[in-house]
């Protein structure tokens, strides 16, 4: 007989007959019916030999090939659960019964039963708290391997997990059936979290410091039933101080990516302002070529060299009007793109955008001083357009072209001008 069919036969005796616990094992009290012979001799020979027969009233055993002979007699069948253990099969009474062998907590056998609860593991449908029991042995790995130090009695039983961070925290290992009867809230995303490789130390240090927080004020040896029942509290604290560190770690590349663009926008603004500059320089050079060239008008060479003059000047001035727009639409669209970059940053990390807003300030800044400056450029440009186009005018002999109007007439005069 296999031990699953082991384990499936002892179950089926308990639910028609009823295990106790005594302090020699398992046993059950009735009477010697066909039935009961039945259930027994369905056990092969080898298994049979676990079962002992103990006359109630003679206060003798009886042999078990006997009992046919004595039907009526009110017996009690025991059952030693190291012989079962020795035959491969681990058999308790119930969930109080398993937790209290320590070894049991970390290194469960791959096979058991719990009369209690009429569990057999491995089984079709090992839920509820076998599912919660494995929840809590796998938690306790997790404690284990990212703890400072450890309190082993053996190879196989921790006594203690110890924790360094700030003070010291020591969580004696016991657990009793009420950690598993319920589902660890969360479990599965504090699992994933530590099955990923990443992070590990920073992992480590989150870890002990939500545990500091939670059961630096609980009794030590209640530290460990408190963390599996308010689990909930502990998986939200941990995720949620991961995701900071891990938000800001992602903010601080970012950081680093902004700061390498902000340099890059600094230099495109330079540029903007750069390439207009050196072009303003001609402006004082105009004025002082204006200045010089325009002279009275008393001939035609005169009126000619005044007018190019002129004429050059409203060219000069034009293209400087249009390289300005040009340049101020520039300004615009890199204001624009770095904007709508800081929008986007703002958006995704709003908690830290603070920390890298004097950045979109400083570039802000450098913006309004070259749209500033651009401005007084076309302020400049002006006033030397003004100023050349009342130059030329007063070259002007407004009073002989008045008499030589009023005497040839307007027609002449304009053909004696270009002739």
């Amino acid at each position: 007989m296999s031990i699953e069919e082991l384990n499936e036969k002892i179950i089926e005796l308990h639910e028609r007959y009823g295990f106790q616990l005594n302090d020699e094992g398992f046993e059950f009290s009735t009477a010697i019916t066909e039935q009961l012979i039945e259930d027994i001799h369905s056990f092969n020979e080898p298994t049979l030999s676990l079962f002992k027969c103990f006359d109630q009233k003679a206060k003798v055993y009886i042999e078990l090939k006997d009992i046919e002979k004595r039907i009526g007699t009110p017996v009690f069948i025991r059952i030693n659960p190291e012989d079962l253990k020795n035959n491969g099969n681990n058999v308790y009474f119930s969930w109080e019964d398993f937790l209290s062998s320590k070894e049991n907590i970390l290194n469960p056998p791959e096979n058991f039963v719990i009369f209690s609860e009429g569990i057999i593991f491995p089984g079709l449908s090992n839920q509820g708290k076998v599912k919660h029991f494995f929840e809590v042995k796998c938690f306790l790995e997790i404690l284990i391997n990212n703890a400072d130090h450890l309190n082993e009695l053996t190879q196989n039983i921790v006594e203690e997990i110890v924790f360094l961070h700030k003070n010291k925290l020591e969580i004696p290992v016991h657990i009793d059936e009420k950690c598993i009867e319920e589902s660890l809230d969360g479990f599965t995303i504090v699992k994933a979290l530590f099955d990923e490789n990443s992070h590990k130390e920073q992992k480590k240090s989150i870890l002990k410091e939500v545990l500091q927080g939670m059961l630096s004020g609980i009794q030590k040896n209640a530290r460990l039933t408190y963390l599996l029942t308010n689990f909930g509290e502990f998986s939200k604290r941990l995720s949620e101080n991961y995701h900071l560190f891990v938000s800001e770690f992602s903010f601080d590349e970012v950081r680093k990516e902004y700061e390498e663009s902000k340099r890059e926008y600094l230099t495109k603004l330079n540029d903007i302002f750069s390439s207009v500059q050196t072009k303003m320089l001609g402006i004082p050079v105009s004025l002082a070529v204006a200045s010089i060239k325009i002279s009275p008008i008393i001939d035609a060479n005169s009126f000619w060299s005044n007018l190019l003059l002129f004429t050059a000047v409203w060219v000069y001035s034009y293209m400087m009007f249009s390289l300005i727009k040009n340049q101020t639409h520039t300004l615009s669209s890199v204001r624009d793109e770095y904007q709508s970059q800081m929008n986007r940053l703002k958006h995704q990390y709003s908690e830290q955008y603070e920390i890298i807003k004097h950045i979109e300030h400083d570039l802000d800044k450098r913006h309004d001083f070259q749209f500033q400056s651009l401005v007084r450029f076309r302020r400049m440009i002006m006033g030397l357009l003004i100023f050349v186009s009342l130059l030329f005018l007063y070259s002007v002999p407004w009073n002989g072209v008045y008499t030589h109007i009023m005497n040839t007439g307007f027609t002449q005069t304009l053909l004696g001008v270009f002739c």
